[in-house]
């Protein structure tokens, strides 16, 4: 168990997380992939667990805005293509004159 080892696998997830925040601001969308540290690390040590806790609280917070992000556009995509129909059929004109 190696406190050094895990340290870097914290930081590498803080990092991932902080590049899919800046990413969710600037409308970008990937695929995020799922953290699972290596089998080698063994147990988390007691003394980050506190870090560790902090991170799967800020993933969760993330992936709740994304949850309503999508229901937010469903829910725009809805409405678009409702008001699209019936925009489309008053705009339609008959020429009696051809």
């Amino acid at each position: 168990m190696s406190i050094a080892a895990w340290e870097a696998e914290l930081t590498r997830l803080e990092d991932e997380l902080d590049t899919q925040e800046e990413a969710l601001r600037t409308g970008q969308v990937r695929e995020v992939a799922e953290f699972a540290p290596p089998d080698s690390l063994g147990p988390l040590p007691p003394q980050l667990a506190d870090r560790a806790t902090h991170l799967m609280q800020r993933t969760a917070l993330l992936a709740t805005f994304v949850q309503y992000q999508l229901a937010a556009t469903d829910a725009d995509l809805r409405f678009e293509q409702r008001t699209s129909k019936h925009a489309g059929a008053q705009a339609l004109y008959l020429d009696r004159s051809v």
